[in-house]
Formats: structure tokens, sequence, C-alpha cells
């Protein structure tokens, strides 16, 4: 299959991947490789201003810490978040304790990726593809993908 050249392509192509994804590095991987370093995408992206999105990124990451964390008290903190309006699309980059994390969202879907990184030299990264519904609430039901499981 040919590659888009186009942001809207490359958008669109980062969307039908994280539908379909069985492994999760696959669109993290696109993220990085085709939007990160194109000048375009770079140039559109704005600071995030939706503070609907927003509280969904915070609920997103009180909940992964939930499941990760339990026992502690870490709290993520961001360290960007920008958006891209005419796509629906935002993205971020955050930290959470000894963890560095990036995430992007598409808000027709109402779903996004997360991974998760540790910094301490360490190879191992964690994924975590999520659909969320209204507002985020981590004493409610919050869907956290595994590998091959679709929504």
């Amino acid at each position: 299959m040919k590659q888009p050249t186009n942001l809207a392509g490359k958008i669109a192509h980062l969307k039908t991947l994280l539908v379909n994804a069985e492994e999760f590095s696959e669109p993290m991987t696109y993220f990085f490789d085709a939007l990160v370093d194109d000048p375009a995408f770079l140039a559109k992206g704005k600071k995030l201003r939706d503070e609907q999105i927003e509280s969904r990124f915070y609920g997103v990451l009180e909940v992964l810490r939930q499941r990760m964390a339990p026992d502690t008290e870490i709290k993520p903190r961001t360290m960007t978040l920008a958006g891209l309006k005419q796509y629906g699309f935002a993205h971020g980059g955050f930290t959470f304790g000894h963890l560095l994390g990036v995430t992007f969202y598409f808000r027709d879907l109402d779903m996004g990726l997360c991974a998760l990184t540790a910094m301490d030299g360490s190879s191992m990264t964690l994924f975590s593809r999520f659909s969320v519904y209204d507002q985020v609430d981590p004493s409610k039901n919050f869907q956290v993908d595994r590998p091959g499981r679709r929504h």
C-alpha cells in the first residue's frame, strides 16, 4: 500500500491504523515517523484550548495511574498539549513519575493511544488504546484495550 504524502492523508491513515491495530506500536511508530517530522503537521498544531479534550487526557492518565500504581499518589504532569482543530486531532507529551509518555486522540472516534516508557534506560514501552465516553470518571467503566481486542 502506498503511504499518503499530504497531511490530511497521513492523519487519516493514522486513524485507520489506530482503529485496526493489533500491535499498538504500529500507530505510535507511524505517528512519530510520518507526522512528528512533517513541517505541515508542526505548522498546523496549536496549543490546545479545548477543556473537554484536556479533561479527557487527564482522566485517562489518572485511570492509567490507578491501574499501574494504585498505592501511590503520583500525579501525571503534562508538558505540552497541541491540537489540529480542522482534523479533530490532539496530541501531547507528559511525565508520569519515572515514565515519559506521549498520547494522541481523535475527537470523532473518541479514541486515542498512549505510550509510556521508562526514563531509566530500559527499552520497555507500555501502550494503551483508550476510548472515552462523556467525561472520564475513573470510578466508572473505562475501556483500555489489549492488543488484538476491538472496541
